[in-house]
């Protein structure tokens, strides 16, 4: 048995060794044909005015049938490195199922942009339609923001420039341009990345080991051809260009920054992105995106505030224990204890 488990382990550790070989580095050079001077220097200069965006959701009750998820999004906005302004949403319930269709879907939508979604939230993935359903108060804001800012701001996402439900494309289309109008600097900011390269290898290792073996000190930025990329997941909702950018030297590994597409001055833009990362708690991090991360974040504190009171408006709304926990009940709980 020990042998099959361990047989099992080394397996597992070999196939992520694969995608991530010893001779890496070399690989990305040699297929991709990046040089030591396609990387860029960042020279720290004033942040100006940035606003950071975040969302965040939670399922608190999920039965055979139908599940519960709360949303919520956040902007934080600082003027030098001082908060001048933070907001959060009300937190958002909606039912996920038992219909095929979500149903509160397009009330949010509707209460978020004036008019439903072009297209319906489907309820079979319930991990997906919680999303969804975040994304849609995550927009709203930073649509609010892109039409509040001052000229010059710089404006952040958690996440990239890009859209995974239909309904949102003329949603992130219009803060686009609004920030194109209004000069203002749009910048999606991703921690994790899919993108991959060469078959499969993921692409911020490589670049981060390309970068260290070329001497380059951080900060640093550079561009992604999307021609040396695997793939690139439904291109007709993506509104970014690809960056890489490590922007503090003591950084636990680079970012993948999205800019929009004409962007003119990706340079300016990395530049006070560096200038806001310092926080000793994560360098390499832009220090209002945690602030916003902070901000939103349904803690455990929230949610089982939240499950608690949820639980006395169902029993005064008629529903016994029994029937909440034959709803609700979860016997890895019971199991735990045993």
């Amino acid at each position: 048995m020990k042998d099959e488990y361990a047989g099992a382990v080394n397996e597992a550790a070999g196939r992520i060794r694969a995608k991530v070989p010893g001779d890496l580095i070399g690989k990305f050079r040699q297929t991709c044909g990046i040089r030591n001077s396609d990387f860029v220097s960042c020279t720290l200069r004033a942040c100006g005015e940035v606003c950071a965006v975040d969302g965040s959701n939670v399922t608190l009750l999920e039965s055979g049938s139908m599940a519960l998820a709360v949303v919520r999004a956040a902007q934080a906005t600082f003027v030098g490195m001082e908060r001048t302004k933070r907001s959060v949403t009300p937190l958002h319930f909606s039912l996920i199922g038992p219909q095929e269709e979500n149903q509160d879907f397009p009330v949010l939508y509707a209460d978020c942009f004036g008019h439903p979604p072009g297209k319906s939230l489907n309820n079979e993935d319930i991990a997906r339609a919680a999303e969804v359903l975040r994304d849609t108060v995550e927009f709203w804001v930073t649509e609010t923001m892109a039409r509040g800012l001052g000229e010059g701001a710089l404006l952040l996402r958690d996440g990239p420039l890009r859209v995974s439900h239909e309904s949102h494309n003329p949603v992130l289309t219009r803060i686009v341009l609004a920030c194109r109008d209004r000069e203002i600097s749009l910048a999606g900011i991703s921690k994790r990345s899919a993108a991959t390269w060469g078959g499969g290898h993921p692409l911020l290792p490589a670049v981060a080991g390309l970068a260290k073996e070329c001497g380059v000190r951080a900060p640093w930025w550079i561009a992604i051809d999307p021609a040396i990329l695997d793939h690139q997941p439904h291109a007709q909702w993506q509104h970014g260009a690809m960056y890489v950018a490590c922007l503090h030297g003591h950084a636990a590994g680079p970012l993948k920054i999205e800019l929009p597409r004409d962007t003119r001055n990706a340079a300016s833009v990395m530049d006070r992105l560096a200038a806001c990362s310092g926080d000793g708690r994560i360098p390499g991090y832009p220090y209002p995106l945690l602030d916003a991360h902070r901000t939103v974040v349904l803690t455990k504190e929230i949610t089982d505030q939240i499950k608690g009171d949820l639980l006395l408006s169902l029993t005064n709304a008629g529903i016994d224990r029994q029937t909440y926990e034959i709803l609700f009940g979860d016997y890895h709980d019971a199991f735990a204890r045993y």
